[in-house]
C-alpha cells in the first residue's frame, strides 16, 4: 500500500511540473503578442494623435472612442462615425463634406454633404459602365470628370479610394470579391448601412443613388425618409461623391461643426468652384472654371421682378432652347432678362449644350455636347455640378427629345421629373464673366467676391 501510494504522489508532481512549465510558456507568449499588439495599436493611435493640426489628429483628439450610441467607433479598419453626429464636417474647394472614416493608413474618407447633381444611373446598373462612373472621375471617356475637374489640383490632396459594388440580400450585405480604386466614387451601401443608415449623418432626407446591387441586380437608393430601395437604373436621383485626402493635410480653422467645419489648409491651391460671387445686388455660385478663367455661375435664387421670385413656361410648343423663338424661355433671358441687369456689359458669352437626354441615346452624359448654343445667359444642364440644395422646381436646359415638348425639371428631393413646356417652373440664370475682373471677398456666401 506504501508503494502504491508513494507512486502516485511522484506522477502528481511530475504533472504539476508538466503543467506549471505549459501554463509558464503560455503566459510568457500571450505577454509577448499581446504586448506587441498593444504596442503597435498605440503606436497607430500615436501617429495619429502626434500632430493635432492634421484633420485625422483633430478628428482622434477631439472625439471619445464609444461602442454604443452616436459618436466615433474603432474597427479593424480604422475609425468611423456612427449615427447623429454633428462634429464631422469639412470644407475642401469650398465645398462642404462628411467625415465617412479615417483609414488605417491615416487618409480620412469624406462624403459630400449636399448632392452634387440630379441625373439617371444607366442602361447598365454596373457601376463602371455607370453615367456616375464617368461623370464623377476621369475616364477614357471624353467629357467625363466633371466633378473631379472642379477639384483643387486633386493630385496635392487626394489618394484614391477603394471602392466595392456590395450585395443587399434580404438586409444583408454581401461583400463583393472585385475592389476598385479612384479618385472620386459614389456613396455605398456598405459605408451607408455601417454609418447606421436612417439614423444616421448620411440621412439628408434627400433620394440619392447608392453604390451597391440588389440580388437581382437591381440599383440602390436612399429614399427621403432614409431607407435603403432597389431601382430602375433609369431613375433620375441624386448623386453623392466620396473623396479620400491624404494623411498629412493640415487644418487653418474649425472644430468641426456646421457652423465651423474643418477648413483644410489648400495653401496656393485656390479653386472657384462653389465659390459665391455677388454683381449688384445678386447673388452667383460658380459650378465650373475653364482653362481661360471663365466662371459659369448660376443664381443663388430665380429671375424675380420687383425682388419677387416669378415662374415660367419653358415654351409655348418645343423643348428646343432656341434664342430665335420669342415664346421660348431662351429668347427672354438673352433678351428682356439681360437687358434689365445693370451689369449685363460684364458678362460674356458661353457654350450651353443641349443634346438630348433620352432612351434613344441611352441617356449617355456625353450625348449633352452633340449640340450647343451660344449665348450670354442659358439654363442650367442636368449633368452640371450643382451643390445648392436651396434652388429647386426649376427647368433643365436639357430635354427627352428635341421634336417633343417636355422638359427636365429638378424636385427639392433631388430626383428629376419630366414636365410639359407649357407648365410653369422656377428658373435659375446662368451666367458668365472673367475672374479677373473680381477684385475684392472671399468667396463666401457671407463674403462674396465682387467686382473692382
Amino acid at each position: 500500500m506504501a508503494k502504491r501510494k508513494k507512486k502516485k504522489q511522484i506522477i502528481s508532481e511530475k504533472e504539476f511540473i508538466f503543467n506549471f512549465l505549459s501554463l509558464t510558456i503560455v503566459i510568457i507568449i500571450g505577454l509577448y503578442f499581446g504586448g506587441r499588439s498593444i504596442y503597435f495599436y498605440s503606436k497607430q493611435n500615436m501617429s495619429i494623435k502626434a500632430d493635432s493640426k492634421t484633420l485625422n489628429g483633430l478628428i482622434v483628439s477631439k472625439n471619445k472612442i464609444v461602442k454604443n450610441g452616436d459618436g466615433l467607433y474603432r474597427d479593424n479598419d480604422g475609425y468611423f462615425f456612427k449615427g447623429e453626429v454633428n462634429n464631422n464636417y469639412v470644407l475642401f474647394g469650398n465645398s462642404s463634406y462628411r467625415i465617412i472614416r479615417i483609414n488605417n493608413d491615416s487618409t480620412v474618407k469624406l462624403v459630400s454633404n449636399e448632392l452634387v447633381a440630379s441625373f439617371m444611373w444607366g442602361e447598365d446598373s454596373k457601376y463602371e459602365l455607370s453615367n456616375l462612373k464617368h461623370w464623377l472621375s476621369q475616364t477614357v471617356e471624353k467629357n467625363s470628370g466633371v466633378f473631379y475637374n472642379s477639384l483643387p489640383n486633386p493630385d496635392n490632396f487626394l489618394v484614391k479610394t477603394d471602392y466595392k459594388e456590395d450585395i443587399l440580400k434580404d438586409g444583408d450585405i454581401l461583400d463583393s470579391n472585385d475592389i476598385y480604386k479612384d479618385y472620386v466614387t459614389t456613396l455605398s451601401i456598405s459605408d451607408y448601412i455601417l454609418a447606421g443608415g436612417k439614423k444616421s449623418y448620411l440621412n439628408t432626407k434627400k433620394i440619392f443613388y447608392l453604390l451597391g446591387l440588389t440580388a437581382d441586380s437591381d440599383n440602390l437608393f436612399v429614399d427621403a425618409d432614409g431607407s435603403v430601395k432597389a431601382c430602375d437604373s433609369l431613375e433620375g436621383y441624386g448623386i453623392r461623391a466620396v473623396i479620400t485626402l491624404k494623411k498629412d493635410l493640415l487644418v487653418s480653422s474649425g472644430d468641426g461643426s456646421k457652423e465651423r467645419p474643418f477648413v483644410i489648409n489648400q495653401g496656393d491651391n485656390k479653386n472657384y468652384v462653389n465659390s459665391f460671387v455677388k454683381l449688384e445686388n445678386d447673388l452667383y455660385q460658380v459650378f465650373e472654371e475653364s482653362d481661360e478663367g471663365i466662371l459659369k455661375m448660376y443664381k443663388s435664387n430665380y429671375v424675380n421682378i420687383n425682388n419677387q421670385n416669378i415662374s415660367l413656361n419653358y415654351s409655348s410648343n418645343t423643348s428646343h432652347f432656341d434664342l430665335k423663338n420669342t415664346k421660348n424661355i431662351a429668347n427672354y433671358l438673352n433678351t428682356t432678362y439681360l437687358n434689365s441687369l445693370s451689369y449685363a456689359h460684364l458678362l460674356v458669352d458661353n457654350y450651353f449644350f443641349t443634346g438630348e437626354v433620352s432612351a434613344e441615346n441611352n441617356y449617355k452624359f456625353n450625348n449633352i455636347y452633340t449640340n450647343n448654343v451660344i449665348c450670354k445667359v442659358g439654363l442650367l444642364n442636368i449633368f452640371d455640378y450643382v451643390s445648392n440644395s436651396t434652388i429647386n422646381n426649376f427647368f433643365y436646359l436639357n430635354t427627352t427629345s428635341n421634336v417633343g415638348t417636355i422638359q427636365y425639371s429638378r424636385l427639392a428631393n433631388g430626383m428629376l421629373e419630366e414636365v410639359n413646356v407649357k407648365e410653369s417652373r422656377n428658373i435659375v440664370p446662368v451666367i458668365s464673366i472673367n475672374k479677373s475682373i473680381l477684385k475684392g471677398g472671399k468667396g463666401l456666401e457671407l463674403d462674396p467676391y465682387v467686382v473692382g
